[in-house]
């Protein structure tokens, strides 16, 4: 075995030590303790060695020289010391910052940035007043998936930097991905108008947007306001008053702020009652589901949409618009489509021989086992993938990314058909017909409406339905309420009719019975 290199660091409890350096302190250090123990040396000899050695007056002398010298190298000692503690905590301070700030948006962590917040909620529970602000970017996954993470953090840099200019003298912190927060506090009450009218400064500039790539990206973000102690002296409570306001921003159409109030608190307990009763509907198959008639240009029937519906025992019958966003929000969504899943395969037994579109959400593509969950249910029930068509709203539908691609070509190899629905409402992109493999479009009813009546719906109806047919896509017009509006989607292309004017939801029996009748009667 080779010797040991000696320059080798020493260890301490197995971790390597700090490498020793002698500093200039060590130095006057040394020549202070042999300048004190020069000093001290008439203590320990006997006065007569020293009479010996040195004349009295000479040994006053040097006392007092040593003296001197021991004051003037321990007040150096004392200000090398002061000036590298001083270096030390500039050094710590910074190191703290950067710990406690996130690198990307150059804002507060959320742990500190809560702990800051609770201190000062604490410290205004007598007097003064503090508001919170909290920042939900709209659709930075969206910015990320198109133009690279890169332009996604400098998004949310931007973000937190006009927070500062919008809320001047604010604490800014990132509280998750795409999540700021603002706090600030007065020694008086701080006005609500003055709060809102930051916010709505915040989000005009926000709308100026910045240069990402040599092209200027517009930005909207969602807020929630809650005040303190006006709203509550809690600071948890402060944060989750804040973030009920930012939903109702966010439900409201995004790009806006929200203040809280009690009525939003009441909409929240509402939003857990009906999570809770939707939950126990499942679980005792208390959900029934009623079927839409797909129309052909002839007349005849093309295939049926299922919509559930919900006939609660105490509060009656609840609207899907009221149930299913807090089925989305709570994450039953999975739940609820699979019991309409399994509803629509034992009805399909006595169902018209057609497909029958059964609608999913963007959480459940998202969802890890929605493939092979919903595989499993046909094959219990021995259905083939080829009678479901799973209709995906078109919010669903922004993502373009490789991934969603990959997802969407494993629902098609499983067998089944997909009809995208709403076309053409809140943020549509042709770039969607061109990279999703969809079969179905589905032009939304406020499109559909308005043929004839304004040239921009015009163009857009006829643009889809052209490039449907170039790529050999089905469309569909929903909305259809009256021979009209049958009438004009027809000329703008379309070949498939939903609506009113067919047929309202109506339960299976329904279906059957109306259908069955009319196979009847077109034989006879």
């Amino acid at each position: 075995m080779s010797a040991p290199n000696p320059s080798l660091r020493k260890t301490i409890g197995g971790k390597p030590a700090l490498p020793r350096r002698f500093t200039v302190e060590h130095a006057l250090i040394l020549v202070l303790v042999v300048l004190v123990a020069a000093h001290s040396v008439h203590f320990v000899l006997p006065y007569e060695t020293l009479s010996t050695m040195v004349t009295a007056q000479s040994l006053a002398q040097l006392e007092m020289a040593s003296t001197a010298l021991i004051i003037i190298i321990a007040g150096a000692i004392y200000a090398l010391m002061s000036e590298r503690l001083k270096t030390h905590r500039v050094i710590n301070e910074e190191l703290r910052l950067k710990h406690n700030t996130d690198l990307v948006s150059g804002a507060a962590m959320r742990g500190h940035f809560l702990d800051d917040l609770k201190r000062t909620v604490a410290s205004h529970r007598k007097s003064g007043s503090v508001a919170l602000v909290i920042i939900d970017i709209d659709h930075l996954k969206q910015i990320n998936d198109a133009l690279g993470h890169g332009a996604g953090d400098d998004v949310l840099g931007f973000c937190a930097r006009i927070a500062r200019q919008a809320f001047p003298g604010a604490s800014v912190g990132r509280l998750g991905g795409d999540e700021l927060a603002v706090f600030f506090s007065s020694d008086d009450v701080i006005p609500e108008r003055y709060v809102t009218d930051a916010c709505s400064a915040y989000l005009a500039t926000l709308r100026e947007g910045l240069f990402i790539a040599n092209r200027r990206q517009a930005v909207s973000a969602s807020l929630g306001v809650a005040l303190a102690p006006g709203h509550t002296d809690n600071a948890n409570d402060l944060l989750s008053f804040a973030d009920l306001a930012l939903q109702q921003a966010k439900r409201g159409g995004r790009g806006a702020w929200s203040v809280f109030s009690p009525e939003i608190l009441a909409d929240a307990r509402q939003e857990r009652f009906i999570e809770r009763e939707l939950r126990a509907a499942i679980l005792l198959g208390q959900l029934t589901v009623h079927y839409q008639p797909i129309m052909d240009t002839d007349g005849s029937l093309n295939s049926l949409e299922a919509l559930v519906r919900w006939h609660n025992p105490v509060r009656g019958a609840i609207s899907p618009a009221e149930f299913i966003p807090v089925a989305e929000k709570s994450r039953l969504i999975h739940e609820l489509g699979l019991y309409v899943l399994k509803q629509v395969c034992d009805d399909l037994e006595t169902l018209p021989d057609v497909s029958v579109n059964v609608n999913i959400s963007a959480w459940q593509l998202a969802h890890d086992t929605f493939l092979r969950d919903y595989v499993d249910v046909l094959k219990r029930k021995n259905v083939p993938p080829s009678r479901v068509v799973l209709e995906i709203t078109e919010s669903a539908m922004l993502d373009t990314s490789d991934d969603f691609v990959d997802r969407m070509a494993d629902i098609k190899r499983a067998g089944f058909r997909i009809a995208l629905d709403d076309f053409g409402m809140g943020y549509s992109e042709f770039n969607q017909l061109r990279k999703l493999p969809f079969d179905i479009i589905k032009i939304d009813k406020s499109y559909i409406q308005n043929i004839g009546t304004d040239v921009v719906t015009d163009t857009f109806v006829s643009a889809v339905t052209q490039i449907a047919g170039k790529m050999d896509r089905t469309v569909v017009a929903e909305g259809i309420e009256t021979q009209d509006d049958r009438l004009r989607a027809a000329v703008a292309g379309c070949r498939l009719f939903q609506g009113y004017f067919h047929q309202a939801p109506a339960s299976r029996d329904r279906i059957v019975a109306l259908y069955s009748a009319k196979a009847l009667t077109d034989a006879a």
